[in-house]
């Protein structure tokens, strides 16, 4: 893995420490690979407009081709940029849990983020879960059952990341 280029996560700044896609960064970098994390600004999942400018940069500089794992509470202000960002960018999702079905959420708002997430994962190349429940959340919205993966954040689970990039 030494050879390969940097790996990049995208994380909401205000992400747990201990929660899914770090515990995969660390399983990744402890097997040798370079990990570059990008912490993004901003109270996700509610953003104001600085925070998803913030977001649109931080996908833009990352060079062509380049590996990208995105926690899925990034989701919410990387959206937009995904949708341009996709074809040059290699991107699987780390999905702990959907964010559309966070409690307190009126049903408008989880209807908004619903559609979001179920539009974001839709550019991904395979969407990474930790077990076979989220694995059928995410087939729930209507993306391909294979599209989830189910992947342990451990060398096991880390050392299969590296088959879902493709070509």
């Amino acid at each position: 893995m030494a050879d390969q280029p940097a790996l990049h996560v995208l994380f909401p700044a205000n992400r747990a420490p201990d929660g899914y896609a770090e515990r995969m960064a660390l399983a990744l970098e402890a097997q040798g690979q370079k990990v570059l994390r990008h912490a993004l600004p901003g109270g996700y999942p509610r953003l104001d407009p600085s925070a998803l400018l913030a977001a649109d940069i931080a996908l833009s500089r990352l060079p062509d081709g380049a590996r990208v794992l995105v926690d899925g509470g990034a989701l919410p202000g990387l959206a937009a940029a995904l949708a341009m960002d996709s074809r040059r960018l290699r991107l699987v999702a780390l999905v702990e849990r959907l964010l559309w079905r966070e409690p307190g959420l009126t049903e408008e708002e989880a209807a908004a983020r619903r559609h979001l997430e179920q539009g974001a994962l839709a550019l991904m190349r395979a969407v990474v879960v930790p077990d076979a429940a989220s694995g059928r959340a995410v087939a729930d919205l209507g993306l391909a059952p294979e599209t989830a993966v189910v992947l342990s954040p451990d060398a096991a689970g880390a050392a299969r990341l590296d088959s879902l990039w493709g070509a």
